[in-house]
């Protein structure tokens, strides 16, 4: 397989899963568009999730858009960085006006909040 597959072990896949990032969740990331938590992975690989509301992007053409960006900035930004040190479990909440902004934005966006995320792990370990 290709190193830019979203392989299962690259997923959050369950409810408990979920539940583990929602409770505890270690590190927090807002912007007006969205929302990133995320947490020290129990595993080996980091792992993403997506909360993508239909309450605030309608169509759902959008929010596969939304989904399909999110992933592809995990997965280049693993491939590229070798991963996080030490790998987590993020979850990422879509905010109203997310499936508003095109592809462009929406990478520099992605990417402004995985950095930060990055100086917020950084200050505390």
């Amino acid at each position: 397989m290709s190193d830019f597959d979203f392989s299962r072990h690259q997923r959050l896949l369950n409810a408990s899963d979920f539940r583990r990032v929602f409770e505890q969740a270690d590190f927090k990331v807002s912007d007006q568009h969205l929302l990133i938590l995320a947490r020290p992975s129990l595993g080996n690989h980091s792992r993403l999730g997506l909360v993508i509301a239909k309450k605030g992007i309608k169509l759902a053409v959008h929010r596969n858009r939304v989904k399909r960006v999110m992933r592809d900035s995990f997965r280049t930004l693993c491939t590229q960085t070798n991963d996080f040190s030490p790998p987590l479990d993020l979850v990422i909440l879509s905010r109203k006006g997310l499936g508003e902004l095109d592809n462009a934005t929406l990478h520099r966006l992605i990417l402004k909040q995985w950095s930060r995320l990055r100086k917020k792990m950084a200050q505390t370990g």
